[in-house]
């Protein structure tokens, strides 16, 4: 059987930013989140490889999920009600951020205080 030739379009894609101001359910229930994040990359079609996770006493979470398309990663500051957000696709140039306006509108923070969102040439 022969395998089907993968070739990735010329563009990826970056978003980073600092969500601030979400409601305390958001930190405290860290399963809830996990799944939230990958239930929304699943809806658009991003093939999970692995999820890892570290809890934080009191309260903390780092999450990283390995993507066949690059990965996503979240480390939370319940202490100052924020949380890191990190997407990189190489899959396309608008993949990351349909993503990213999902869980932004999912988890409604008052404020994004560090915003980043760069389409990145994978060739010359």
């Amino acid at each position: 059987m022969k395998m089907a030739h993968y070739k990735s379009p010329e563009v990826g894609q970056e978003i980073s930013c600092v969500m601030k101001g979400m409601e305390e359910s958001v930190f405290l229930n860290k399963k809830l989140l996990i799944r939230l994040i990958e239930t929304t990359l699943k809806k658009f079609k991003f093939k999970l490889l692995k999820t890892s996770f570290h809890v934080f006493q009191p309260n903390g979470l780092t999450l990283i999920i390995l993507l066949a398309e690059s990965h996503l990663a979240i480390h939370t500051y319940p202490e100052h009600n924020s949380l890191y957000f990190n997407l990189y696709s190489c899959r396309g140039p608008k993949d990351a951020e349909l993503v990213f306006e999902e869980i932004k509108k999912k988890l409604k923070p008052r404020e994004i205080i560090y915003f980043k969102k760069e389409e990145i040439p994978i060739t010359n």
